[in-house]
C-alpha cells in the first residue's frame, strides 16, 4: 500500500506515502469530515465540486469549486463541513520535487510559493484560486492525468500530462496575498539559513550566532533574508516557532509549558506572550478551538 494513515488515541493522524512512491493521485468524490492530518510529501489538492471548510494552522477558510490547495510536508490540516466536496489529491516525492520537477523553483508561480520545492517543515499552507476558464482546461487535463495514472503508464507519460495540469496554475491568483516576493532561486546563504531555522527551530538562535554559522555579516544578512522572504530571520524564526507550536498543541497532547520548550522558548511567559501575539488566542484557548471540530471523529 503506497498510503498509512497513523492515528493515536486523541492525537491527530500522520499520512506516510511508501519511500518508493514516486507520485501518487487519490480522487475522491463525497469526502466527509473526518480528523486532521499531516504527512510526509507535499500535496497539491484541486476542489473539483462542493465546498468545505479548511482548518490549518492558521484558522478556518472555506473552500469551493475552483480551489486549489498547496500543502507543504510536515503542515497538518483538515476539512469540516463538507457539502458534495469533491477533490483530487497530488503528492508530489521529494524526489519528483528535486530532479524530474527541480526546474520548476525558477518559474512563477512556483518559484513563489513557499513550501513547493524547499520542503521545510513548518511553512505555510497556501489556498488560491483558477479563472473559470482556466479550472475548466485543469478538469479535462486532470481526467487524462487520472487515467494515465490509474493505467499505471511509463513515466515520461505520465509526467507529460503531470506537467500539463502545472501549467494552468500560471494563471492561479492567491485571493489572501500577492505572491510572494522573487522570481527565481533563493540565494544560497537564503537557502542555508531557512534549512538551518526549520531544522533546529528549537536552538537559542540569535542573529549573530545565525550569521556565524552562515560565516555572513549581521546586517548583510538582515538585508539579503529580508529582500528574499520579506521580513528579517528572527521575525522569520519567531513566526516558524509559533506554528510548530500551535502543530504540537493539536496534534499531540502534550502540556503546554513543554510544548514551548520544544519549539525553542523554555520560559513559559514569553511563550504565552509570542503565542498570543501571533494568533491572538493563549496556547489552551487555541488548542481547544482548532480541536472542536474534529470531536469524536477517527
Amino acid at each position: 500500500m503506497p498510503i498509512r494513515l497513523h492515528t493515536q488515541e486523541n492525537e491527530l493522524s500522520h499520512v506516510e506515502v511508501s519511500p518508493d512512491t514516486w507520485f501518487f493521485m487519490n480522487h475522491v468524490y463525497h469526502h466527509e469530515a473526518a480528523s486532521a492530518h499531516d504527512h510526509d510529501y507535499v500535496e497539491l489538492v484541486f476542489v473539483m465540486d462542493g465546498s468545505a471548510r479548511h482548518l490549518t494552522v492558521r484558522g478556518e477558510v472555506n473552500c469551493r469549486s475552483g480551489d486549489v490547495l498547496l500543502i507543504p510536508r510536515g503542515a497538518w490540516h483538515g476539512y469540516t463541513h463538507c457539502r458534495s466536496f469533491e477533490l483530487i489529491n497530488c503528492l508530489f516525492s521529494p524526489g519528483l520535487l528535486e530532479n524530474e520537477l527541480g526546474w520548476l523553483r525558477t518559474e512563477p508561480p512556483f518559484a513563489q510559493l513557499p513550501g513547493w520545492s524547499d520542503s521545510l517543515i513548518g511553512t505555510d499552507i497556501t489556498q488560491f484560486s483558477l479563472p473559470k476558464s482556466s479550472f475548466k482546461i485543469v478538469r479535462e487535463r486532470l481526467n487524462d492525468l487520472e487515467d494515465v495514472y490509474q493505467r499505471q503508464a511509463v513515466r515520461p507519460e505520465l509526467l507529460g500530462r503531470l506537467l500539463l495540469v502545472l501549467d494552468c496554475l500560471k494563471d492561479a491568483r492567491n485571493e489572501s496575498e500577492s505572491w510572494a516576493s522573487g522570481n527565481g532561486e533563493r540565494h544560497p546563504s537564503v537557502r542555508s539559513a531557512l534549512g538551518l531555522l526549520h531544522t533546529e527551530y528549537a536552538q537559542d538562535w540569535t542573529l549573530e550566532k545565525l550569521a556565524s554559522r552562515l560565516r555572513l555579516n549581521g546586517s548583510y544578512l538582515i538585508r539579503l533574508f529580508s529582500a528574499e522572504v520579506g521580513m528579517p530571520p528572527m521575525k522569520y524564526l519567531a513566526l516558524l516557532r509559533a506554528q510548530r507550536a500551535a502543530t504540537l498543541l493539536v496534534t499531540t497532547r502534550l502540556r503546554i509549558g513543554e510544548i514551548g520548550a520544544r519549539v525553542g522558548w523554555h520560559e513559559p511567559k514569553l511563550f504565552s506572550r509570542q503565542f498570543q501575539q501571533h494568533f491572538g488566542l493563549s496556547a489552551s484557548e487555541y488548542r481547544q478551538k482548532l480541536l472542536k471540530p474534529f470531536a469524536g471523529k477517527a
